[in-house]
């Protein structure tokens, strides 16, 4: 709310960022295990999503203690947890999740109150109330505090495949964070905010296709009023609105598993965006893609798996700073890779993936990827 991110995107960025998702189902974000994907999004810049979590049961599967460690980004810049809690069964098919982000300064540690409910074929609704920062008015050694504490309800249900593994299937997650108010002496400013976002993910297993269906959004309102250094207060908004499309189908059949996919990117961001910047701007994206890959056993443990993305991207940026951020941009980029996937554990299907890659509307080295995926 007070800092946002603290870098430009190029034109590329976001290519670079689908290009760098997790290329192996497992595991998926709602199962156990290492997941992580690091890439370069720049010279000096790393883009980096990485997820460690298990639950360690006792008391025959009744109670758990619970692990989730997190390192990643969104449009407001890098985040990280480190979340602890305990899992009791309520009732059969009702558990209660208790859990924390615990940091060593206490006011920036928060608080996950869940309830996850089974609901038979092996799907379940879960349900959180989080309050971030909860001690941030009372254990803060600044002059900041909050007017309207923030807090976040969260919603997702999740249906596993019929007949297949649990990985696939349709998922549906809903993020609401009510309006919350601070006043920032260090940032020199007072800010309100409010924000939903949503996701979906749906599987299809025909025959001969596996198609998979991605849809995400988010929209988030601001109002910042600034203290200039003279002493004014300058009133000035900020509105995110993006959505994105991914539709993609693979042809299991064939040894070499083709797949074809499309994608519509749409990201506009308008007024103050954060200190970090400290800048005012509009910034208005449009980016359709299409992109496919090839899978070539080399080995016993060993794939090649050429990925190909072409996109077309208009781009209007403006910054009230000028400081080479504004930018008009309309045309092809692109991208081809070249994941090298090795399999480091045929029993726990362990991966690793490194993958160079070439930027072909600039013919030159594009950045390189690493992954991996353990499930547990």
């Amino acid at each position: 709310m007070v800092e946002g991110r603290d870098q430009n995107y190029n034109a590329v960025r976001y290519l670079h960022e689908f290009s760098y998702r997790h290329s192996q189902r497992h595991p998926g974000p709602t199962e156990f295990g290492v997941r992580g994907t690091a890439g370069s999004v720049g010279s000096d810049v790393l883009y980096l999503d990485f997820r460690y979590r298990q639950d360690f049961e006792f008391n025959d599967g009744r109670q758990a203690f619970m692990l989730d460690i997190q390192r990643g980004e969104d449009l407001d810049g890098l985040y990280e947890r480190q979340i602890f809690g305990f899992r009791h069964q309520l009732l059969e098919k009702t558990e209660v999740w208790l859990q924390g982000d615990v940091t060593a300064d206490k006011s920036t540690a928060d608080a996950y109150f869940s309830v996850r409910r089974y609901l038979g074929n092996e799907s379940w609704l879960h349900a959180s109330w989080i309050l971030p920062d909860l001690y941030f008015n009372t254990k803060s050694d600044s002059a900041d505090e909050f007017e309207t504490e923030p807090a976040t309800a969260f919603l997702q249900w999740h249906q596993p495949l019929k007949g297949e593994d649990e990985g696939l299937g349709t998922t549906l997650s809903l993020n609401y964070l009510p309006e919350a108010v601070i006043v920032s002496d260090t940032g020199q400013l007072r800010v309100e905010s409010e924000s939903i976002s949503a996701a979906l993910t749906h599987d299809w297993m025909l025959p001969a296709w596996w198609l998979t269906l991605d849809i995400g959004g988010e929209r988030t309102q601001r109002a910042y009023r600034l203290r200039q250094a003279e002493g004014e207060v300058t009133p000035v908004g900020f509105d995110r609105y993006l959505w994105e499309i991914t539709l993609q189908s693979t042809y299991t059949p064939h040894p070499n598993r083709p797949s074809l996919g499309l994608r519509y990117l749409s990201v506009r961001e308008q007024g103050y965006f954060g200190r970090n910047l400290d800048d005012v701007g509009d910034i208005d994206r449009r980016e359709p893609m299409i992109f496919g890959s090839l899978d070539f056993q080399v080995s016993e443990r060993t794939q090649l798996t050429p990925e190909l993305y072409l996109s077309w991207v208009d781009i209007s940026q403006r910054f009230d700073s000028g400081r080479n951020r504004s930018r008009d941009e309309d045309g092809f980029i692109g991208k081809l890779a070249f994941p090298f996937v090795y399999l480091m554990s045929p029993e726990d299907n362990a991966v690793l993936t490194i993958s160079p890659s070439i930027l072909l509307h600039e013919a030159r080295f594009g950045g390189g990827n690493l992954q991996v995926h353990w499930p547990l």
